[in-house]
């Protein structure tokens, strides 16, 4: 049975398309609850709080005198602007003239084919930008555009900048407290009391922020750091559980209290067609498990054209929009030339609301 050009190329149908698409940059690194939307919001803005927690203590008053104010901290309002991207393509006549074909279903079936087969190519674009922007928040902690709109590995030539305010101390060798650095010795010496190292780091999270570790995503050199440590051979050889994980040259999830995820394969291509991965080699981000109070991934809204045709008026024109969150994909009909302009786009934001939860330590050094 064939099908109207709205049933093709309307809002729904392309949105729908656009949502989940195959292939892109790896996507099973992270723990899926880092890149699943949280909350959405009308609008490109959105209002949170940054929940740091309190080690206080509650005072002790005489039975039956009156309370004693408090004023609570650690809990801040804040105000964010979601990133938005928008691009579109073109279906050239041809594949309008098979849309259109509504007495010969199977080739306009072709037709819906060929759109569908279009819409998930591009509909990659727009997965690969949450997953890279995911994963160069947890490793840097920024997000730096070009004036192009183009994610950029480094902050040579931004002009848009995101910074999530991750303090210095959260970062290198991890002088959290102003004290002294956490990391005391690199973990490329064999004899680095590594275990030592990561239970002064957890104790140091539950500390400065109340928020435990759970996550350790880690470069490409740590497996050979950990496997070759004179202190952890002793602790693989007596779990076979790990033994058989070091062998299969992964890291067991527990080893240490954590679960470790291997992330030399975040990687995205830049505008040049240059791989650019985010974590260095030597690199190991600590984390706890995903929860809205420090983290959050919200989805903005966007209004979109129900229609497929360009109204000649506005008030006809604005009757026939509706709000589309997070991914969103449309098509109109043009008329010089003929064919189908599709518009594709994303509202979204990764939020790193507790910026203190994190730590981004090199461990040669």
């Amino acid at each position: 049975m064939a099908k109207t050009l709205s049933q093709i190329i309307g809002w729904e149908n392309l949105t729908g398309v656009i949502q989940d698409p195959k292939g892109g940059i790896p996507a099973d690194i992270l723990p899926p609850e880092f890149v699943t939307p949280s909350r959405q919001v009308m609008g490109n803005a959105v209002t949170y709080y940054k929940v740091a927690g309190n080690r206080q203590t509650a005072r002790l008053a005489q039975y039956g005198s009156p309370s004693q104010r408090r004023t609570l901290t650690g809990v801040t309002e804040a105000t964010a602007i979601m990133l938005h991207a928008a691009e579109h393509i073109v279906h050239k006549p041809d594949t309008l003239e098979m849309l259109r074909d509504f007495d010969n279903p199977m080739r306009q079936k072709m037709g819906e084919q060929l759109v569908a087969q279009q819409t998930a190519q591009f509909a990659r674009l727009y997965s690969n930008l949450r997953l890279a922007t995911v994963y160069q928040a947890l490793a840097s902690g920024n997000l730096w555009f070009d004036n192009n709109g183009n994610l950029l590995p480094t902050s040579t030539g931004a002009a848009v900048t995101v910074n999530y305010g991750v303090p210095s101390g959260n970062t290198g060798q991890l002088n959290v407290f102003g004290t002294g650095n956490l990391l005391t010795a690199g973990w490329e010496t064999a004899s680095t009391n590594i275990a030592t190292q990561v239970k002064k780091v957890k104790q140091a999270a539950v500390q400065l922020s109340g928020y435990p570790l759970k996550h350790a995503f880690y470069g490409v050199n740590v497996l050979g750091y950990l496997s070759s440590n004179t202190t952890l051979q002793t602790l693989i050889r007596g779990n076979p559980g790990f033994s058989q994980q070091f062998l299969q040259q992964e890291i067991p999830d527990g080893f240490l209290g954590l679960d470790w995820h291997p992330v030399e394969n975040a990687f995205y291509a830049d505008q040049n067609g240059n791989i650019q991965t985010f974590f260095g080699p030597d690199t190991v981000v600590f984390t706890p498990d995903p929860d809205p109070e420090w983290w959050e991934f919200v989805e903005g809204s966007y209004p979109v054209p129900t229609d497929i045709m360009v109204k000649p008026d506005m008030e006809s024109a604005l009757q026939t929009f509706a709000n589309a969150f997070g991914k969103f994909s449309y098509g109109v009909i043009t008329v010089d030339p003929p064919g189908v302009k599709q518009v594709a786009g994303d509202n979204f934001l990764p939020l790193l609301k507790v910026a203190r939860a994190i730590f981004q330590a090199n461990v040669n050094f």
